[in-house]
């Protein structure tokens, strides 16, 4: 069973980002956590299924040699991927159906791809379900284990509270929430190696503008405002008070 795991890099947000109307600029990159999950779930598949695992890296144009990602594709091919690809977007977009158009026809042939189901900068991850639409593949997300049982996916789905089992038809794309096993640990020394070692077939393609969305501005939330009270205990229990029956609460 030939499969396609897909990873992107999102900003740090430890690392902070400076904004402004037009645009957000990450301080550092770190691979998105959902698709680390991703491709985990797709090696862990690979044993079960006897099949190849395919790592695809996604990226804008101005981030296609940042660290993020090349470290990404790297501990992907330590842990047993076989291929690895990296799509480069030239031209930046928000729209994830925009992105949707511009890679689906690199992601023909494929019997399962996998791809975290959210990102911190897609919180509505719909990327997978559009990628299966365009793609004429079944699509289920919200995906915590895979089996094959015949030619059919067998997976566990998380939605709730609770977990389904479904029966999926292949080809299929599938949202992971998480891999059924925790991600594994590559010692330094294999990471460096596998960077040195890999090789990545890389593909630029055009995005197209559908339209229809346009960012008017992009501006931080208002920080709340922070009162210190001070005094002993009886001051600050009647400046309490106070402060709450001007807000209404008592």
């Amino acid at each position: 069973m030939n499969i396609g795991a897909i990873v992107r890099i999102v900003p740090d947000l430890v690392e902070g980002v400076e904004v402004t109307e037009e645009e957000v600029i990450p301080f550092r990159f770190v691979p998105n956590e959902r698709d680390e999950h991703a491709v985990e779930e797709a090696l862990i598949f690979k044993q079960k299924c006897n099949g190849t695992v395919e790592v695809i890296g996604l990226v804008d144009d101005e981030l296609r040699d940042d660290e993020a990602i090349e470290e990404a594709l790297a501990m992907a091919y330590a842990k047993g991927a076989d291929k690895l690809r990296k799509i480069v977007l030239m031209r930046k977009t928000f729209n994830r159906l925009e992105v949707a158009k511009a890679i689906a026809e690199y992601l023909k042939g494929y019997d399962v791809i996998m791809i975290g189901i959210q990102s911190i900068d897609s919180f509505a991850g719909y990327l997978g379900g559009v990628l299966a639409s365009m793609l004429g593949y079944t699509y289920i997300g919200g995906v915590v284990s895979v089996d094959l049982r015949g030619n059919d996916l067998v997976v566990q789905k998380e939605f709730g509270g609770v977990f389904g089992e479904y029966k999926v038809k292949v080809p299929a794309v599938l949202g992971i929430v998480s891999a059924e096993k925790p991600i594994s640990f590559v010692p330094l020394t294999k990471l460096r190696q596998a960077m040195r070692s890999m090789e990545v077939e890389e593909i630029e393609v055009d995005v197209p503008e559908i339209g229809g969305i346009d960012v008017l501005r992009y501006y931080e939330p208002e920080k709340p405002e922070i009162t210190i009270i001070e005094g002993d205990v009886e001051e600050v229990a009647d400046k309490l008070v106070e402060m709450l029956k001007a807000l209404s609460i008592i």
